[in-house]
């Protein structure tokens, strides 16, 4: 099969080169076909078709190549669209099932009018031990006064390489909220990018990843904040089991103009073996004098102090890692507003909380 090669998730503000921090390099197939999902909704939200075009000014976390690679796919843009004053009776689901070999591509528009209010969930999964290729872009267009909240679960199988991109731009009061979980699939690279153009408008954007084995994940996140006080929110927990690989960037941009202006960042990452690899860039550009930008994080093993405390009320160690662990996954979960994507996700976890305390030995 004829493959490409692209540059993806490239740091705004590039770092020392010898970090090998600044961007990725991934293969994708030269050949690709259009995925067919599954889309349920309610009649106050229009599904049609459109191309690229209408989509092309609102640039995508992973950048060029990226953009470059999906317009050049051929596949139709499914346009998912909400009226002026409308708010959605339910959530829009898109449910993606991938297929044994398979090298889909889909792209998503969601434009919601002056003063709506939408929810899209977005899952993508395929059986356990199922190989292939898979990538999506969902660009998204929040009028005045407007708020979407899309929710992606990524659930692949071992084999499976996806490529999963976000790009937003928000216009003055607009909200815009994501919510993230990747439990699966050997490599994930994800990339999102919001443009706080509009005075006022807000981005929350909440992160929940469960690594294992030798799972990969590469993950480029963008605030770039436009307009006068505007806010960001990113908020980041994770695990990693086994030999996982973890890859985050997450830049905060302040650019001029934007006087008033709020960002945050926090990073909650929970080592469950040495031999696991974390990595973390936070970035934050200031071009502006009235402004704030804040970066936390949390990463390593369990304090002494609390596994000493827990262990003399009875738990064991693994004990403690599992609750801790789950605690950090089940945080974002229970964000998700729709009771039926929640009961799916906690199914689906079962089987990772089932795994034994060997197979992931803590030293």
């Amino acid at each position: 099969m004829k493959e490409n090669q692209l540059l993806v998730n490239v740091l705004p503000s590039p770092t020392y080169n010898w970090l090998r921090m600044n961007d990725a390099d991934v293969k994708v197939p030269g050949d690709t076909v259009e995925g067919n999902p599954m889309v349920t909704r309610t009649a106050d939200v229009t599904a049609t078709v459109t191309d690229y075009t209408e989509i092309q000014d609102i640039a995508g976390g992973m950048g060029y190549d990226f953009d470059t690679y999906m317009k050049h796919s051929d596949a139709d843009v499914l346009k998912l669209q909400i009226g002026r004053q409308q708010k959605a009776a339910q959530p829009v689901h898109i449910e993606f099932e991938y297929k044994k070999d398979c090298a889909d591509v889909n792209t998503v528009y969601i434009d919601a009018d002056e003063g709506s209010d939408l929810v899209v969930v977005m899952d993508f999964r395929s059986a356990a031990e199922a190989a292939g290729f898979a990538a999506v872009q969902t660009k998204i267009h929040v009028a005045k006064d407007a708020h979407v909240l899309l929710v992606q679960i990524q659930r692949l199988g071992q084999g499976f390489r996806f490529l999963n991109d976000v790009a937003a731009k928000t216009e003055e009061n607009a909200g815009f909220e994501q919510i993230e979980l990747i439990l699966g699939g050997a490599d994930t690279y994800q990339g999102s990018r919001t443009d706080l153009v509009g005075a006022h408008s807000t981005l929350k954007t909440d992160i929940g990843y469960l690594l294992k084995q030798q799972e990969h994940l590469d993950m480029n996140y963008i605030a770039n904040h436009i307009g006068r006080k505007t806010e960001c929110a990113i908020d980041v927990k994770g695990v990693l089991r086994d030999e996982a690989h973890k890859l985050f960037r997450g830049t905060i941009d302040l650019r001029r103009g934007a006087k008033g202006a709020l960002g945050n960042e926090l990073e909650d990452v929970l080592l469950m073996n040495d031999n696991v690899i974390n990595q973390t860039i936070p970035v934050i550009l200031c071009d502006e004098e009235d402004v704030e930008g804040n970066h936390g994080a949390t990463i390593g093993r369990i304090d002494e102090a609390l596994l000493f405390y827990l262990e003399s009320r009875g738990m064991t160690e693994a004990e403690v890692y599992e609750m801790m662990a789950g605690a950090r996954i089940d945080s974002v979960i229970h964000k998700i507003p729709d009771a039926v994507t929640r009961d799916r996700v906690f199914e689906e976890l079962k089987g990772h909380k089932e795994t034994s305390y060997e197979k992931s030995s803590i030293d």
